[in-house]
């Protein structure tokens, strides 16, 4: 069965040396291949050369097509089989790839940036919330497991320095809660009713102490102030966001962004993931997406590889 599509019928006529009237009606509905046939039968010169002159000429090719037509783009990419169409994924932009994300409900897209290497999720995600943001909204199991992870560990010095940040009586819960014994660096209660605190003394027990019980200290930080503790850490160390979980990242997009704050992001998630997530459409969607293909790459690859589906395309 040909690919019906809007063909420069004149400019046919011209290279093969046919008249119109002969075209629309002789060979109404016929292939180009099966006109070049008819013509080669006829002892026509212009169409034994058609394929010297026509389909090794990009600007010809683009023109009798009209391949600058997304309409004639897309009857031609729904010939191709989904392998084929999956091949030429990489020849879109990563704008063009990213407004592809449009075929998919918000829950379909949540559930493909969960699949991306976490360095591109984190991207992503910085593209919709500032570092303070995503700090705010982390949950505090989340903020718990980084900091037991091996990784911390790592980065035992950074949170030594870091505890600066937190006020005394917080460097003393600390203590308290890895040791289970009062610390030291608490005096006694003064005329306003509170404790008096030797900062610096508390913050030698805290440093003073094994990898495991440093880092037990740290989980039990309050929640608001651990958020602060671990901000300033991401500002020295943003690769301490790869840290947290992808279900974290996703709640907060499900929670605080749209759809269309998802699509319009996209555009910085690397062409080869982009093209991953492209694969999960259906292959009609795929053709749709692929229209937007630049048109002289579009022709490049027809002529390269597709040849036999030229052929295949009616005069009309």
């Amino acid at each position: 069965m040909g690919i019906a599509i809007d063909t420069n019928l004149y400019l046919l006529c011209s290279l093969i040396n046919v008249s119109y009237k002969k075209i629309s009606t002789d060979y109404s509905g016929m292939s180009i291949d099966e006109i070049l046939e008819k013509e080669k039968e006829a002892g026509n010169v212009q169409a034994e050369q058609f394929d010297k002159e026509v389909l090794n000429n990009p600007a010809k090719l683009i023109q009798l097509l009209q391949l600058k037509n997304p309409a004639n783009k897309f009857a031609i990419l729904s010939n191709l089989n989904e392998s084929d169409l999956d091949d030429l994924l990489p020849l879109l932009s990563q704008e063009d790839m990213a407004i592809g994300l449009n075929y998919f409900t918000k829950e379909k897209i949540l559930n493909l940036v969960q699949e991306l290497p976490k360095n591109q999720l984190v991207i992503y995600t910085l593209q919709m919330f500032s570092p303070e943001q995503i700090m705010m909204m982390m949950p505090n199991e989340e903020m718990n497991k980084v900091l037991q992870s091996t990784e911390m560990k790592e980065m035992k010095g950074l949170e030594q320095t870091m505890l600066q940040i937190l006020k005394p009586e917080i460097l003393a819960q600390m203590i308290e809660a890895a040791t289970g014994e009062k610390a030291k660096g608490v005096g006694e209660i003064g005329l306003d009713g509170k404790p008096k605190f030797d900062k610096a003394a508390l913050l030698q027990q805290l440093m003073e102490m094994d990898d495991d019980q440093f880092q037990e200290s740290l989980l039990s930080i309050p929640e608001t102030n651990k958020q602060f503790f671990m901000l300033g850490m991401v500002k020295e160390k943003p690769q301490i966001l790869t840290l947290f979980s992808a279900d974290a990242y996703t709640k907060m997009m499900n929670d605080k962004k749209e759809k269309a704050d998802l699509v319009k992001y996209a555009n910085v998630i690397e062409g080869e993931q982009l093209v991953k997530m492209m694969q999960h459409l259906p292959k009609e969607l795929t053709a749709v997406v692929l229209t937007q293909i630049d048109t002289d790459k579009f022709t490049e690859v027809l002529m390269k590889n597709f040849r036999d589906v030229l052929g295949q395309i009616v005069a009309c």
